[in-house]
């Protein structure tokens, strides 16, 4: 619950059962700035195939109101990460977040060598929910894809997820 009084100088936070009060709207936009971090798939075959580890990301939050959050999110292709700059959209209910990653481009793995082909369609939405630390610094969950369709001999359709796995992110603090 976020209570704004008519100047917009004081306001209070509903966040994770504790009541936060700021004096100023800059004390409680602790989501804007710059967070980084990593993800990876939970199938080790295909974590595998991408010859990484982990895959890391920036990501950077513009705008905070509480609840709801936007930003803009970039893979690190060094590290097997999908080119180009994404949009993240997303909100925080109590201490869960969750958010919605769009990228531009769509890159997908071709072979077993881990050959990347990357496509000027949009990359499927990626879902991704997450719990913070207490101290509201870091970010530990999952990501998903939502179900497809796939074909099953060309013609039978079959419900799947092309992937899941879990990520990570800390917030960057300013010098």
């Amino acid at each position: 619950m976020t209570t704004i009084d008519n100047e917009s100088t004081q306001f209070s936070l509903q966040f994770s059962k504790t009541q936060i009060h700021c004096r100023s709207t800059l004390k409680c936009k602790f989501m804007i700035g710059n967070w980084l971090g990593f993800y990876r798939y939970n199938n080790k075959h295909i974590q595998k195939i991408k010859g990484f580890d982990k895959t890391y990301f920036s990501l950077t939050i513009n705008s905070f109101d509480g609840n709801n959050f936007k930003g803009t999110v970039t893979d690190d292709t060094s590290t097997g990460g999908m080119e180009g700059t994404g949009e993240v959209i997303g909100n925080i209910e109590n201490e869960k977040i969750f958010f919605r990653k769009f990228m531009h481009k769509k890159t997908f793995i071709i072979d077993t060598k881990g050959t990347r082909k990357i496509s000027d369609v949009p990359h499927p939405t990626l879902y991704y929910s997450g719990t913070f630390t207490p101290d509201k610094m870091e970010i530990n969950g999952d990501w998903k894809f939502n179900y497809t369709i796939g074909f099953l001999f060309g013609f039978i359709p079959i419900p799947y997820r092309p992937a899941k796995g879990t990520w990570n992110i800390h917030l960057v603090k300013d010098k």
